[in-house]
């Protein structure tokens, strides 16, 4: 890898993690974020607040870049209501991931790494866990667009001899200041309500916060991840049940796991129009990270279960 790394997306949950775990290990690293720098991006870094979308990037310096790791996205719900749409995605995932690779080409920077999403395989597996080969099967604008920006980067390296391309595609990241879903559950596990989840026994890949940024370091450096394209899990898988217990018994919570069918789940949910809550939380989305592990020597966490009872009383002793 060259001297620098250059993260987007450096104010957010992974890219914040990402920055101080390259920095503590003696790398150069330029962070790049929408959000002013202030005390949210680790010492070290040297940060630019840029906006992507609007910014002409064939002025941004990239001499002594050796590596790109490309996080900054829209995720799905972000952008308001108008910006659900499918053009409002591509924009972002699509148009702006292909100036900064064609960036990164001109000015010589050896390999891209783009962090895609599991979803773009689909939302739901049945018995048959997910690979690197699977087909793809995006169900919404944002798989969509990160699908089609996969598609049109491969087409771009393809005539970039001198840089490569890595692909990496996480489930749900999981760790104790996570936004989005896993923040929702946390929050939901701190409280004294029953929760609906005493028979629900899905099976769910997730991926620690650290061992994804551990994997990403990998992606960068290992001399076998470029040209590559990953899934990246935890290696155990963990229910919904399992997953709220954990969380619940590392908060001194008691579990308060009701028995509720899962067809009364899919009956109320599916009423009040929340079919994709109802997916998330009761159905199956196995991966299997055995690429991962082979080809660059990675090592994941083996009990998702034990982290989240850790996670649980992380978030616990934080809100005292």
């Amino acid at each position: 890898m060259g001297n620098k790394v250059l993260v987007t997306g450096a104010t957010g949950f992974v890219g914040r993690k990402l920055c101080a775990e390259l920095v503590s290990r003696g790398k150069g690293v330029i962070g790049v974020g929408r959000r002013s720098g202030g005390n949210i991006v680790p010492s070290g870094v040297t940060y630019h607040r840029l906006d992507l979308e609007a910014a002409e990037l064939n002025e941004f310096d990239t001499s002594d870049v050796g590596c790109i790791i490309h996080l900054a996205g829209q995720a799905h719900g972000k952008g308001g209501r108008d910006g659900q749409g499918l053009d409002s995605f591509r924009r972002m995932n699509v148009d702006v991931s292909l100036k900064l690779a064609s960036l990164a080409i001109e000015a010589g920077v050896r390999r891209f790494v783009f962090v895609s999403s599991i979803g773009v395989h689909g939302t739901v597996t049945n018995g048959k866990a997910i690979t690197e080969n699977a087909p793809f099967e995006p169900s919404s604008p944002y798989t969509l667009s990160k699908m089609e920006a996969e598609l049109e980067l491969i087409k771009l390296f393809k005539s970039a001899p001198d840089s490569e391309l890595t692909i990496v595609r996480p489930p749900l990241v999981y760790g104790v200041d996570a936004p989005g879903n896993f923040g929702s559950l946390i929050k939901l596990a701190d409280s004294s309500f029953p929760l609906p989840f005493g028979v629900c026994d899905n099976r769910r890949s997730l991926v620690s916060i650290t061992r994804l940024v551990d994997f990403l370091i990998a992606c960068a450096c290992h001399p076998a991840a470029g040209g590559q394209c990953f899934v990246v899990a935890d290696s155990s898988v963990v229910s919904t049940r399992e997953i709220v217990a954990s969380l619940r018994a590392g908060m001194g919570r008691a579990g308060r796991l009701v028995a509720v069918p899962r067809v009364l789940m899919a009956s109320v949910l599916g009423g009040l129009g929340k079919r994709d809550m109802f997916t998330q939380l009761f159905c199956d989305l196995e991966i299997d990270n055995r690429k991962a592990r082979t080809v660059l020597d990675w090592v994941p966490c083996e009990d998702t279960a034990g982290e989240l009872e850790i996670i649980g009383k992380l978030y616990a002793d934080s809100h005292i």
